[in-house]
């Protein structure tokens, strides 16, 4: 999968977070946007990162560089 495609559906996902109606809509976009944080993570060997996950405490596997 293409990383531009990733990253466009992982802004699309947050913007769909911010402008839910409900509570339950909202965290639905939101993990759909971190598992699209992850595949970009790792698809760039880490060398791309999220820092919203790190603050929040979410692991990052620093292994997926070589």
């Amino acid at each position: 999968m293409d990383l531009n495609y990733v990253f466009l559906r992982q802004q699309v996902e947050r913007s769909l977070a911010k402008s839910a109606d409900s509570e339950a809509a909202r965290e639905a976009h939101k993990e759909l946007a971190r598992a699209y944080e992850l595949q970009i993570e790792r698809k760039s060997g880490g060398r791309i990162f999220f820092r919203e996950m790190a603050q929040v405490g979410e692991s990052r596997s620093p292994s997926a560089s070589s």
